[in-house]
């Protein structure tokens, strides 16, 4: 009896000792909080900048309203917190954000046994190295015995080596623990490449002016599958995320964007009613509002609403959308079944 109690006394202290977060659901602990708290970049444009008068904008920070809107109703209750290639996994496991957003891709290593899940993939990319123009080289191979830059904790440098290991050359590989360094070392003449996403490296130049100084080099490194990450072991939030990304992906399938939404909710036909919230059952099954789906849609509008805006044909950078197009217009993007 006195083991029994004991053990029992040792439980109830480690419960105490337990944050809240860890112990309650996540979607309690957000509605408690008032807002979503939501790691993105912070550097890098079209994904996730702050203009001068501080407001934030860019594809990370929607796809950050988009989860408000269907948790809390509201896209403007998101705290956007900015996080380092270094951190964000860390922030995620402890309960400083609810969801990572940042520019991160998806992979065995950083998903399995680590604290870690993923949600859904939302972004196609490919690493590739950029070179200043008067080097006047064609391909990675040229760098041979060359000092090549990228972020600290990323798959670049192993991905690098190994591509050159393969073709027999070596290269030398220093890194650097935000974009802002990096790309200031490449500027100052510290390195002779940058190898990034394509995704990374073209906002970047674009934005410092000097995109007529660079060039990308044609040769993939890598593939990169960016996605939204939560912490495991909530499979309700889980859910929260992975189809609200659906919705936006179904939303544009569909036809459905942020102006015409009010009028599909209850005039449309039966699939777009139900997604809208418009006919019942889904809000319920993710312990959500009915009309979940139909505020992250008016708040953000479709993926390809976010897309253009964001980093194709409406935005400076003017991204094709190619693979991350929709499956029925040559792209990847198929959304998950709500039936």
């Amino acid at each position: 009896m006195r083991h029994i109690i004991c053990a029992l006394l040792a439980l109830a202290m480690l419960l105490l000792a337990m944050p809240a977060s860890a112990a309650d659901p996540i979607l309690s602990v957000v509605k408690k909080r008032g807002k979503l708290l939501c790691g993105v970049n912070g550097q890098l444009p079209g994904f996730s900048t702050q203009n001068a008068q501080k407001a934030w904008s860019g594809f990370e920070i929607d796809y950050c309203r988009a989860i408000a809107a269907a948790a809390l109703g509201d896209p403007a209750k998101v705290e956007f917190v900015p996080l380092t290639t270094t951190n964000r996994f860390d922030a995620l496991r402890n309960g400083q954000i609810d969801v990572l957003v940042r520019n991160t891709t998806v992979s065995l290593d950083r998903t399995v046994g680590t604290g870690v899940r993923p949600a859904a993939v939302i972004f196609i990319d490919a690493q590739r190295v950029v070179v200043p123009k008067t080097m006047n080289i064609a391909s990675v191979s040229n760098l041979d015995k060359q000092t090549v830059c990228t972020l600290r904790d990323t798959p670049y440098e192993a991905r690098l080596q190994e591509w050159m290991t393969d073709r027999t050359l070596t290269v030398t590989v220093r890194l650097f623990d935000n974009q802002d360094a990096l790309y200031r070392a490449l500027y100052d003449g510290q390195c002779k490449a940058v190898t990034q996403d394509v995704s990374a490296v073209a906002p970047t130049i674009l934005a410092s002016g000097r995109a007529g100084e660079f060039t990308v080099l044609p040769d993939v490194v890598g593939k990169d599958p960016l996605g939204l990450h939560v912490r495991t072991g909530d499979d309700q939030w889980l859910d929260i995320v992975r189809w609200t990304h659906n919705a936006l992906i179904e939303a544009e399938e569909q036809g459905i964007t942020q102006a015409n939404a009010p009028s599909l909710r209850d005039n449309g036909v039966p699939v777009e009613r139900r997604l809208l919230g418009g006919v019942p059952g889904f809000g319920k099954k993710l312990g959500l509002e009915e009309r979940w789906a139909f505020d992250a849609i008016r708040a953000v509008g479709n993926y390809g609403e976010i897309y253009d805006r964001n980093v194709g044909s409406q935005s400076p950078l003017k991204f094709a959308r190619g693979v991350n197009a929709l499956w029925n217009a040559g792209g990847v993007f198929y959304p998950l079944s709500f039936y």
